[in-house]
């Protein structure tokens, strides 16, 4: 794939190419309490437009198409989407233009007065005091959001013309992420639904879900509250998390209890991996590190479980 490069997938739909002014933004999700922001503008076109037309400096002034990727290990880009732009527009206009204004100033506020600039810590400018361009999703390379990879190059200018930029990788359809090993996976509840409807897509994640049983994690943000449950037997912890992404309380009593309350309950889950085991392992042997953890964490005196 050596050859192919991020022009020619452009040529490809849009052949008056020549006589647009691309710009192509690669963001950097380091510092403290942006790395897991990227995990949620891949899934959140509202959240993910506001933070591409929102800028310290005037970078966008003479652009028509915006290409926003996130970094990647050494030089990698990932695609997450183009946006058509409209020009300036003032932080007032900014509030109605954009429907998820509020949530991105909301998650603003959540990293505690500490924004990461360049190489240092600084507090974040108010939202209503910065600059915005009314960006608008566009279907160009629509079928490449979240799966496109190009190698960004040596420069870290991370705003730029070039579009002759190698195309590294094209991951398959329905591609969430790669399969980070065991003590890594954290899933937020769209990342597992995502997953589990999408197998072909995430074939790394279905074999080792598939091939052992283990002892996870539920994490309800809204209350702090955590879930200890295992899975063994059958086809491991995916059959048992495919529960989890199609009904959000895959039959638990109290996570049942929390469906009632609010019909949008599991979109407040994390799942973590805390013990993993070949499935040969016996069923009493899984249950034993389930009821260790559960006693470790203090989740049936103080969390979700109940036995």
């Amino acid at each position: 794939m050596s050859d192919l490069t991020l022009k020619d997938l452009i040529k490809l739909e849009e052949p008056n190419l020549d006589s647009i002014n691309f710009r192509i933004t690669r963001h950097v999700m380091k510092g403290r309490g942006w790395d897991g922001f990227d995990d949620l503008i891949r899934f959140d076109d509202d959240l993910l437009t506001i933070f591409a037309g929102n800028m310290s400096e005037d970078r966008y002034k003479d652009a028509d198409i915006v290409l926003t990727f996130v970094a990647l290990p050494k030089s990698k880009a990932l695609f997450r989407s183009a946006f058509i732009n409209h020009g300036r527009i003032s932080a007032h206009k900014a509030k109605t233009h954009y429907p998820g204004y509020e949530k991105y100033n909301n998650y603003l506020k959540s990293l505690k007065n500490v924004f990461y600039h360049g190489e240092k810590f600084i507090k974040p400018p108010s939202l209503s005091k910065q600059l915005f361009y009314g960006f608008e999703q566009s279907n160009l390379l629509e079928s490449y959001k979240n799966r496109l990879v190009i190698d960004w190059g040596k420069s870290q200018t991370y705003i730029q013309k070039k579009l002759d930029k190698e195309v590294t990788e094209i991951y398959p359809k329905g591609f969430v992420s790669l399969f980070p090993g065991w003590d890594k996976v954290h899933l937020s509840h769209k990342e597992l639904s995502e997953i589990i409807k999408n197998p072909d897509g995430n074939k790394d994640w279905y074999e080792y879900l598939t091939r052992h049983s283990g002892v996870y994690v539920i994490f309800d943000s809204s209350s702090g509250m955590q879930y200890v449950g295992s899975a063994s037997g059958g086809n491991g912890i995916w059959s048992r998390w495919e529960g989890y992404a199609r009904t959000g309380h895959n039959g638990n009593k109290a996570l049942k209890i929390l469906a009632k309350k609010n019909p949008d309950f599991a979109n407040n889950f994390t799942y973590s991996l805390h013990h993993v085991f070949p499935r040969t392992v016996s069923k009493n042997d899984v249950l034993y590190y389930e009821s260790l953890l559960k006693n470790k964490l203090g989740s049936r005196a103080y969390g979700l479980n109940e036995n």
